[in-house]
């Protein structure tokens, strides 16, 4: 169901998703004054990854009546958020290796996918907290 807390874990995580699509990643001050940003959909994987899982994490939430594969799903989840936060690093230190740096820095959008691995486990945890409340019901009947 809907008001379930791991429904609002895996909007929440949506959420985060599109947001990383949406803030820079990565910003940097180059040495004549200029400003460079990195973001989501300049690299084409990154930007697949960041919108399959913000669609995984939606989709997830209305597959309340097969927990089982809602569990699994919000684990793939949590193993897609990994991947985006190894690729965000790889593509971000590429990125800055042609550039005459004077300070950079990471950015909101780079940390949200590590809330986004938090909020499918805690999503994750709610999931097999039902599971156990279902079990102990069946068990009484």
């Amino acid at each position: 169901m809907i008001q379930r807390i791991q429904s609002i874990w895996l909007l929440l995580a949506g959420v985060a998703g599109l947001l990383t699509y949406k803030l820079p990643l990565w910003h940097g001050k180059l040495q004549d004054g200029s400003v460079k940003k990195f973001m989501g959909p300049e690299s084409l994987i990154l930007f697949t990854l960041i919108v399959v899982t913000s669609i995984l994490a939606f989709v997830t939430i209305f597959l309340f009546k097969n927990r089982s594969q809602q569990k699994g799903l919000a684990l793939i989840g949590a193993l897609l958020s990994i991947a985006i936060v190894g690729l965000e690093f790889f593509f971000v230190e590429d990125y800055k290796k042609g550039l005459n740096l004077v300070e950079n820095s990471w950015q909101l959008g780079a940390i949200l996918p590590v809330l986004m691995i938090i909020l499918f486990f805690m999503a994750r945890a709610g999931i097999v907290k039902d599971e156990k409340l279902v079990k102990s019901l069946d068990r009484l009947r």
